[in-house]
């Protein structure tokens, strides 16, 4: 028997300012996800334009690019559709090099777009809002910026193969979105552009500072800046889809039973009797791939993806490495309080999932491991309540603390 316990909720404390409830306000989450998660979108007017200022702002963005190194993998340029190769034309300056952030500036002046990639990655206030929805949603996230001068479309009308949420930071920018041809449309279905184009819009309005978008994937949409420049977040939703469960299902089974590895008949392309056996066989083993594959097992995989999706929650765990050897029985530590994880118990032992890997341990210290994850506060290794003596309380802290569960505090 297996008892799974999967921490859900961060401490208040630790909690960031903008979560799924405060960005769907007035709308419950509840509420959303019953009547437009992968169904229909939703807009939600607000008049406050400093309703996003905890995560980003037009200033944030203004100090993000002074500041840091300009290179073709953070960032792209756009305009109507078209992306300007950034890197060739800072190599195309004099002596072969030009000043990065001006030659920027200088395409952003005549009209491109500045998209800042993954944006999270570098900007915690970010990190932290996609840590939250990753929870929410089970679901990997990321985060990107697009910053477009006033009266510019960056990107042609198109759709996006993943949901996405837009926030609308300064600014204000026309949205038009279309009659949708693929409904929830897998990566492998990018948007092709009819002859005729995308015809009339079915939804037509503006996002203003503090205003919010929900796009499921599928919807073909495009959009233009108004009388000055616009600043909006795109956050990305990735969720684990049933048609990937599928699909490693299938896969496990070809693998394991060689019935579904054998050739058709020999000459059955001109045999009727031939092809009436091959539909035969075909029909049974596609009648026996739900006994070989058992949900339960892939739904349990699905968990995993998820919690390898979600952005490692690392800050300051290279202090924590540096302090492991002064590690006493009274020093105080703590599980990261946004840390997304699964301890599972069986009778082999314990087993610890986070940050994309997996801990294993034996089950007479599961009482221990279990006490570690579970708790919202500080404690020390001598108050953890199982049978270990001091010594191995510290063995099992100190490699909780090196492996990034826990940090000092």
């Amino acid at each position: 028997m297996t008892v799974t316990h999967d921490r859900r909720k961060a401490a208040p404390s630790a909690r960031p300012s903008l979560d799924l409830t405060r960005l769907l306000r007035p709308l419950d989450p509840a509420s959303f996800k019953r009547e437009y998660w992968e169904r229909k979108p939703l807009v939600v007017h607000r008049e406050d334009p400093d309703y996003y200022a905890d995560p980003l702002t037009l200033h944030d963005v203004d100090r993000i690019l002074s500041t840091s190194s300009i290179r073709s993998s953070d960032l792209r340029l756009v305009v109507s559709g078209r992306e300007i190769p950034l890197a060739e034309m800072v190599a195309s300056g004099p002596g072969g090099q030009a000043n990065a952030l001006e030659v920027l500036y200088e395409q952003y002046r005549q009209g491109s777009t500045v998209v800042f990639k993954f944006l999270h990655e570098r900007w915690e206030p970010l990190g932290a809002l996609v840590r939250a929805l990753s929870e929410e949603f089970s679901a990997a996230m990321q985060a990107n910026a697009y910053l477009t001068p006033a009266g510019q479309q960056g990107l042609h009308t198109h759709y996006d193969t993943h949901d996405v949420f837009v926030l609308q930071i300064w600014g204000s920018k026309h949205w038009r979105l279309y009659d949708s041809p693929t409904r929830l449309p897998l990566t492998s279905q990018p948007y092709v552009r009819p002859q005729g184009g995308p015809g009339e819009p079915v939804q037509e309005f503006d996002l203003r500072a503090g205003d919010l978008m929900y796009m499921p994937r599928g919807t073909v949409h495009d959009a233009t800046s108004n009388g000055e420049a616009s600043l909006h977040l795109t956050v990305g939703v990735l969720p684990v889809l049933y048609a990937t469960l599928l699909r490693e299902a299938l896969d496990q089974v070809l693998e394991s039973d060689p019935r579904y590895r054998e050739a058709l008949p020999p000459g059955f392309v001109g045999d009727e009797a031939l092809r009436q056996e091959a539909r035969r066989t075909l029909d049974a083993l596609l009648r026996s791939v739900p006994d070989a594959a058992a949900p339960e097992g892939l739904i349990d995989r699905a968990v995993s993806r998820a919690l390898v999706g979600r952005q490692p929650v690392l800050r300051g765990h290279l202090v924590d490495l540096e302090r492991l050897s002064s590690l006493e029985t009274g020093t105080r530590v703590r599980r990261r309080s946004d840390l997304l994880w699964q301890l599972t118990e069986d009778s082999a032992g314990v087993r610890l999932e986070f940050h994309g890997k997996v801990l294993r341990f034996p089950a007479k210290v599961a009482e221990d491991v279990r006490f570690a994850v579970s708790g919202e506060g500080s404690f020390t290794p001598a108050s953890l309540p199982g049978r270990l003596d001091d010594e191995g309380r510290l063995v099992l802290v100190r490699r909780l603390l090196r492996e990034g569960l826990l940090t000092l505090g």
